[in-house]
């Protein structure tokens, strides 16, 4: 049985919502464990390249006169302003579920709404009072609990395939900007590359990954600086990973070609991505630079997400904007499909999430 383009839309995007709101807790909680850290009251706030990496400081401007973590907190975790807020992102995955409950299992359903009503009724969080660090360790939970019962209840067919593309897309995402708070923000001139405060960085990264003792048992301990990026870009049994990531994207991308007997650009370009991260060494990145390898990732994912609305027709967009490539396989499509077509998955869709996500994320 195939899906109506708009039940894939709604499902690809239940996957990226639910688990951006994990990734919002997990810069939170980034954020909170790198103000710890004693430093120079002269600098810049640690807050600040946080809300660089969450894609957001032009809209965080609009609407808070300063930079510090009550403000910070309130805008990623609570604001109704803010499209990639976790109770934003709750509501809006809560939105995309309700309107096709048939492709849900009921316990998704309960696990997702039961989320929604408890955020409902949280009170906002006010840093100092004690009680960020459960909040982001219950929404960190919250969000697995979904995706478990998620794994363990739905069939293995087209829908679990369009529910975790999304989740790996924006996985991916987060990895790559997590990585860039660290590397290319947070490390002031002064700080030793070797020294205290470098390694607990790394180490909250790591944290902030929940990638820490899995790290461990892979390298047996020393937070270098080189073994943590290969851990989370190219090792590919690190489930956070950049490399992982795109594995497990492109396999539900093969397996939609397979059922649906059609392949398209999203495929090409996933390929593409894939094929640059195998091939890549923790020594040729660093050589590029780590900070732009890690632009291009999170420009080229953001290109393959509007692919993917594109070729499985989800709501009509603007044409896609490709990321400076010099392979055939980074060029964008010249012809793209009308925007309401049938890919066996019958008739296309509305208004959905695709054009706002483009705009959103563009900024990080």
């Amino acid at each position: 049985m195939t899906l109506l383009s708009r039940t894939a839309e709604s499902l690809y995007w239940v996957g990226r919502y639910v688990e951006r709101a994990e990734n919002m807790a997990r810069l939170l909680d980034t954020g909170k464990r790198m103000s710890a850290i004693p430093g120079d009251s002269a600098h810049q706030s640690e807050w600040e390249p946080i809300l660089a990496a969450a894609g957001a400081r032009q809209s965080y401007d609009a609407l808070y006169p300063e930079i510090n973590q009550r403000n910070v907190v309130d805008f990623l975790a609570h604001a109704p302003q803010n499209a990639s807020s976790i109770a934003s992102c709750i509501d809006r995955a809560r939105d995309n579920a309700r309107s096709m409950r048939t492709a849900f299992t009921i316990e998704m359903w309960e696990a997702l709404n039961e989320f929604w009503l408890e955020l409902r009724a949280r009170p906002r969080v006010e840093p100092g009072s004690g009680r960020l660090a459960p909040f982001l360790d219950w929404v960190k939970r919250s969000c697995a609990l979904f995706r478990g019962v998620a794994d363990s209840t739905m069939l293995r067919n087209d829908s679990y395939d369009f529910l975790r593309l999304g989740m790996f897309i924006e996985r991916a995402d987060c990895t790559a900007r997590l990585l860039d708070v660290k590397y290319y923000a947070l490390l002031k001139p002064e700080d030793p590359v070797a020294g205290g405060v470098d390694i607990y960085q790394w180490t909250v990264v790591l944290r902030a990954t929940s990638s820490l003792r899995a790290y461990n048992w892979v390298y047996g301990g020393g937070y270098e600086a080189a073994n943590i990026v290969d851990f989370l870009i190219l090792n590919p049994y690190s489930s956070r990973s950049l490399s992982y990531c795109m594995e497990k994207t492109t396999e539900h991308l093969n397996r939609l070609a397979r059922l649906y007997a059609e392949r398209h650009d999203a495929h090409e370009i996933c390929g593409s991505i894939y094929a640059e991260l195998t091939d890549s060494s923790i020594d040729s990145i660093f050589q590029g630079g780590l900070h732009e390898f890690l632009t291009r990732f999170i420009a080229r994912n953001n290109w393959l997400s509007v692919q993917i609305a594109r070729d499985y027709y989800f709501a009509p967009m603007a044409e896609i904007a490709a990321p400076a490539a010099s392979d055939k396989s980074a060029q964008a499509p010249s012809n793209p499909p009308p925007a309401e077509q049938k890919i066996e998955l019958k008739q296309g869709f509305g208004e959905g999430e695709a054009a706002v996500e483009n705009q959103d994320r563009a900024a990080g």
